[in-house]
């Protein structure tokens, strides 16, 4: 995996913000293979009818088995996105997540669709909304241009990651009025980087073709990985580099230390100062 600087400008844009536009993510021949193989899997859902009045049929959410199509498994490293999260997190991380999006069109008059605001992680459940800490980010992929709004892509509450209280939604209204609402427009290649205390949430596709998008999470190490996620079989992880077979667990115990990240981390000079369990007094 090559080097990229993480930017004090990106740094503070990440920290003010929630989330991180990476223009120019993949070049066009990247996501021309992406799109290949994402429409291999997802050629269900594009050759079934479509159903009036029922968009959530018209949608595909789908997370087992992405990682056997190598284009999709050759992204868990990515030069250009992955570095800024290990410098936003540390070298401790792992991929956590990993879903295909798509979203066929609908009708711009149909009624509004029901948002889904929320957190990653679902660690206000058991935490509150206070103090939240930041334990992974998510890198979302344009496999389509966004160009319009109302297209289909995931909406930001700007800043909101710091909030400490649920979000308000005005009563009969689907978004909130106190926030930011970011309808992003992005180009096909482009990457979204977001962290996992944001209010984000779902939205309809009113444009006049599919949108599709990929999303890898990644976490702490510590933090237990999706259910779906599964290990990928022998032969890929022997032809893996090192620093994807840490991101895709190959260190089981989360006290072993992240050999792979931490020396690359330490090669470029981005290793986090070690944090001591006792000081001297």
């Amino acid at each position: 995996m090559d080097f990229v600087q993480l930017t004090p400008e990106q740094r503070r844009s990440f920290a003010e913000d929630g989330f991180l536009v990476v223009p120019n993510a993949l070049p066009a021949v990247t996501v021309d293979r992406l799109v290949e193989a994402s429409d291999r899997l997802a050629e269900p859902l594009l050759k079934k009818p479509e159903m009036t009045g029922r968009p959530e049929y018209n949608h595909l959410d789908l997370r087992p088995g992405l990682l056997r199509e190598e284009a999709l498994f050759a992204l868990v490293a990515n030069s250009s996105t992955v570095p800024l999260v290990i410098q936003l997190l540390s070298p401790n991380i792992h991929l956590h997540s990993h879903t295909l999006i798509y979203k066929r069109p609908e009708s711009p008059d149909a009624p509004t669709f029901r948002r889904g605001w929320h957190r990653d992680i679902r660690i206000p459940r058991d935490l509150g909304h206070e103090s939240l800490p930041l334990v992974g980010i998510k890198i979302c992929y344009c496999l389509t241009d966004f160009h319009q709004p109302n297209s289909g892509m995931t909406l930001m509450a700007r800043g909101s990651h710091l909030r400490s209280t649920p979000l308000a939604l005005p009563k009969g209204q689907v978004d909130p009025a106190d926030v930011e609402v970011c309808d992003l427009r992005l180009n096909a290649g482009d990457a979204i980087l977001f962290e996992n205390r944001i209010f984000h949430t779902a939205t309809p596709n009113r444009s006049n073709r599919v949108a599709k998008v990929l999303m890898y999470g990644y976490s702490y190490r510590w933090m237990k990985t999706e259910v779906y996620l599964e290990v990928p079989d022998k032969q890929q992880l022997a032809k893996a580099d090192s620093i994807t077979r840490q991101l895709l667990g190959e260190y089981r115990d989360v006290d072993t230390q992240p050999w792979a990240l931490q020396r690359w981390a330490k090669r470029h000079g981005v290793l986090p100062e070690t944090v001591p369990w006792t000081v001297e007094v």
